[in-house]
């Protein structure tokens, strides 16, 4: 029973007979394994190469759009009225660890330019 025999036999040239075993596949198969890896291999070159065409192409779309964008902006900017003054009513703000607190009524827009201005007056 405690016999330190192994139980296949190991050849001449020191290598385990699994081993020799792969071996002897590999070398019977290897043109078929040579055609899937250059197969897989390729795929996976056409993958890459769309997919980085893709972000390419997404780049300029977004590069595109933002200097479209800007130039719109630009234009709003110009043309944007200052906020009227208004006047915010008291109420309750739930902050985010849940607790509720008051917050008394205030004014709220117009430019600061408006601060020095007559009560009637516009600004030009």
């Amino acid at each position: 029973m405690t016999d330190c025999t192994p139980s296949d036999p190991i050849p001449e040239d020191g290598e385990p007979t699994s081993f020799a075993k792969a071996k002897g596949w590999v070398s019977k198969h290897k043109p078929k394994i040579v055609a899937v890896a250059g197969t897989v291999g390729s795929a996976a070159l056409a993958v890459a190469l769309l997919a980085a065409r893709h972000a390419e192409e997404q780049n300029v779309a977004e590069e595109s759009q933002d200097t479209g964008s800007a130039a719109d902006s630009a234009e709003e900017k110009e043309q944007r009225n200052p906020p009227t003054k208004h006047n915010v009513a008291p109420h309750k703000r739930r902050l985010a660890d849940g607790r509720e607190i008051d917050v008394s009524g205030y004014e709220r827009g117009g430019s600061s330019k408006d601060e020095y201005e007559a009560p009637g007056e516009t600004a030009a």
